[in-house]
């Protein structure tokens, strides 16, 4: 009889204390609170501007960052790499410095030259709001860190960069800004007696 009440005890026991984790970890989870930001200072500062915008490259790029095993005194620890497999959507828009253009008329032939700035990269945008993670092996003791997620960020725009420029955004960004140009200069004179050329 001492060993089945000693059983039930037992049992009342562990009962009780599983019960108490229980609850435990529910007012554990349900106190937790929201992350609250507060911004401390806002500074800015406006300025012109003088940039023509004649072409966007839109992308969608995927990437996988990687964490190896920590190590200590050389020797890695085992099962402490973290990895995670995402992809964000972006743009990138190219054009000329507008400022930079210069327009000249010849009368005598009816020519008007303009000499047109090389076309460049004026702004390169990551979507955050696209983020999809793919797969995520994360390990609490190899997290990624706000560097880590900048120098990815700082990669992939990089590698968007390049493929824009491989896909010809520059070229295109140019034939843009002469025809948009050829326009707006036409449009001061007579388009049957004027003819531009650009250099």
């Amino acid at each position: 009889m001492k060993k089945i009440g000693s059983l039930i005890k037992g049992v009342v026991v562990i009962a009780v204390i599983g019960v108490v984790l229980v609850a435990g970890y529910n007012f554990y989870i349900n106190d937790q609170q929201p992350t609250i930001i507060s911004t401390m200072d806002i500074q800015g500062t406006i300025s012109d501007i003088g940039e023509l915008a004649t072409a966007e490259y839109g992308y969608t790029i995927a990437q996988t960052a990687d964490k190896p095993n920590k190590k200590v005194v050389g020797f890695e620890i085992p099962f402490t790499n973290s990895q995670v497999m995402y992809s964000y959507e972006g743009y990138i828009k190219a054009g000329i410095a507008f400022n930079e253009i210069e327009v000249t008329v010849n009368e005598a032939n009816k020519t008007i030259f303009v000499d047109l700035p090389d076309a460049k990269i004026l702004s390169s945008e990551v979507d955050f709001e696209s983020l999809i993670v793919y797969d995520e092996k994360y390990n609490p003791f190899n997290a990624f860190t706000f560097s880590d997620m900048n120098l990815s960020l700082t990669v992939l725009k990089e590698t968007a960069e390049e493929a824009a420029l491989s896909n010809g955004l520059l070229e295109r960004a140019t034939i843009n800004a002469q025809s948009i140009i050829q326009t707006t200069v036409l449009s001061f004179y007579d388009s049957e007696e004027y003819r531009v050329e650009f250099y």
